[in-house]
């Protein structure tokens, strides 16, 4: 179940801040769930998903200390939702093949 949370303790509590906008890495982020969410004015903000000392942001109100360029999160995103839509790949393959790619995705951008 998420939790409502505050930037400046997402800011706080993660060494990198990977700051993405709504629907950017929608099929790369499937398989995950929100640990929690920020809310602004007009309502919910973004979610945070927690991996280890790295957060991605992703959200009408996204924030973060690093800003990956549109074309790496199109190429990541392009090649997660191709394993999303093959269905000659089995459920347990698809989420093993969308964890590796969310890990390279990780390592690339905080390196």
């Amino acid at each position: 179940m998420k939790y409502k949370t505050t930037q400046k303790f997402v800011n706080t509590h993660y060494e990198y801040v990977i700051k993405v906008g709504y629907c950017k890495l929608s099929c790369l982020l499937s398989w995950e769930d929100p640990e929690a969410y920020t809310v602004r004015r007009e309502g919910w903000g973004a979610d945070i998903y927690g991996f280890g000392n790295t957060a991605i942001v992703t959200g009408y109100a996204p924030f973060g200390n690093i800003t990956p360029d549109y074309e790496m999160c199109r190429e990541y995103e392009e090649l997660a939702r191709k394993i999303c839509h093959d269905s000659s790949i089995s459920y347990e393959e698809q989420r093993f093949q969308i964890d590796d790619l969310l890990e390279r995705f990780l390592e690339e951008v905080t390196a």
